[in-house]
């Protein structure tokens, strides 16, 4: 399969790449064609139309909302933070694969929703999990 990856942090920079890394490689293992977008502060391109149209789902691994998010519109997806990408790549893309097959993938809407958005982008106040917890790295699950 062909899957796209978005990854983005609250900084754009280490683990935004730490999980494009992981499942790029992860992929490449279980033999998928992996395409990669990091979003932040030194992220990459954004995906080019027709790997958009070409691809057969799509992983969000995020902390933060996805940029341009309406560009997916239609495709099947998976979304989460970007520790479980960096710690358990396969199981992530393993799950995409299987909701495809089974066609039970949610489908990307085509525009953002305040639900989408702040489901995203809400932090804990906790003091393990709140926004400086996150931006320091201590609250990763």
């Amino acid at each position: 399969m062909k899957i796209l990856c978005v990854t983005s942090c609250f900084s754009g920079i280490v683990s935004t790449y730490l999980a494009a890394e992981a499942l790029h490689l992860a992929g490449e293992q279980l033999g998928h064609e992996i395409l990669i977008e990091t979003q932040g502060s030194a992220g990459s391109p954004p995906f080019r139309d027709t790997d958009i149209e070409q691809a057969d789902g799509v992983i969000f691994a995020v902390d933060v909302a996805v940029v341009g998010r309406e560009r997916f519109t239609g495709k099947p997806y998976l979304e989460g933070e970007l520790a479980p990408a960096i710690r358990t790549p396969r199981d992530l893309i393993n799950q995409l694969v299987a909701h495809i097959t089974d066609e039970t993938a949610d489908l990307v809407m085509g525009e953002s929703t305040a639900t989408e958005t702040t489901a995203v982008a809400a932090v804990d106040s906790s003091s393990e999990s709140g926004f400086l917890a996150k931006l320091f790295g201590r609250g990763r699950r």
